[in-house]
């Protein structure tokens, strides 16, 4: 008899596998300043922006910050992913000079595609002189094949506070059970699902205590596939989910993107997901505002004296170090007039 399935630790959506939502930054407040990555929450929003960025005002070569890249800017240069993981109708892009004009166009546009009003655009200056957007919508809704049992609500974890479950029961309808495929059960920690729905849009559940990027936890996941059926004494017990997330990106901020007059300004990303019983429902922006900044007029005289504190090294040329190095702070290597 197959062990029963319990409450899962980290949950990777797969929307037929083209919606990924799991990567970074989830925390339990309003607003998360990222720092480190990964995170407990991602969405692949910030990416296409990133993308869109990289791709029309550099060429496709890779952001780099002068003075060195955080973390999160070294991870969102490799663009492992991009919008070809998306259908045309689940994603909304927009770029431009900021202005007025273009927030109306946002706003006509995903009114248009989405029935959607924003939650970040009134977070954005649009006033701002010299500037530059880029921004990305996401929404995705799936419905499970039949709806799920409400379960009796329970802690999470050890938690305190209980918390709603839905799922399956051995008594359950053949037909809910129908809504599941077991990819595989290795151990009584180590096991995944995936629940299927009308729209296509597969929900893949994985239990594990192993702590690891959401790279290689989903590589793990694919290695280990076995596709078998949800047996008749097996069980099924998944929490409610509710996010609503305002994300900002702090520390790609303020700095002068290299070899360009450019900075970010703002960079942001907003996630909101539910889940329950009979489906769910996700809806993510993204924006990047950049600041052009203003060059040095060449025009202007500049007076190179060295007449305080330098210092002077000697190299060959072809060479990548110093065969002789000095320090002036005195006048006691200078040569004294008469």
């Amino acid at each position: 008899m197959k062990k029963f399935l319990s409450v899962f630790f980290i949950m990777s959506f797969l929307l037929g596998c083209s919606m990924l939502c799991g990567f970074m930054f989830f925390k339990k407040h309003n607003q998360i300043q990222a720092t480190e990555a990964p995170k407990d929450l991602w969405c692949v929003t910030f990416q296409l922006v990133w993308n869109e960025f990289s791709e029309k005002m550099l060429n496709s070569k890779q952001i780099e910050f002068a003075g060195g890249n955080p973390p999160i800017a070294d991870e969102l240069n490799k663009k492992l992913y991009t919008k070809d993981i998306l259908s045309d109708n689940s994603y909304y892009l927009a770029d431009g000079v900021i202005s007025k004009e273009l927030k109306k166009k946002i706003e006509k546009d995903i009114k248009s595609k989405f029935n959607e009003t924003s939650d970040i655009l009134d977070k954005i200056n649009w006033n701002a002189k010299d500037s530059y957007l880029f921004y990305a919508m996401l929404k995705k809704k799936f419905t499970f094949l039949n709806a799920f049992d409400n379960l009796e609500s329970a802690s999470f974890n050890g938690s305190k506070e209980k918390v709603k479950y839905f799922g399956v029961k051995k008594s359950a309808k053949k037909d809910v059970k129908q809504n599941i495929k077991v990819l595989f059960y290795n151990s009584e920690s180590d096991y995944a699902v995936k629940l299927l729905t009308k729209e296509k849009e597969n929900v893949i559940l994985y239990r594990t205590d192993k702590k690891d990027t959401f790279e290689n936890q989903f590589d793990y996941i694919v290695k280990n596939i076995k596709i078998d059926e949800f047996g008749e004494k097996d069980e099924l017990k998944v929490p409610y989910i509710s996010i609503n997330e305002f994300i900002t990106y702090n520390e790609l901020c303020g700095k002068r993107i290299k070899d360009t007059n450019l900075m970010i300004t703002q960079a942001m990303q907003t996630i909101k997901f539910e889940m329950d019983n009979k489906g769910g429902a996700l809806k993510s922006e993204a924006a990047i505002g950049l600041l052009r900044m203003s060059l040095p007029a060449q025009n202007i005289p500049r007076n190179f004296y060295f007449n305080k504190p330098f210092s002077m090294f000697l190299i060959e040329d072809g060479k990548d170090k110093p065969y002789f190095a000095m320090r002036v702070t005195d006048t006691n290597y200078l040569v004294k007039s008469n």
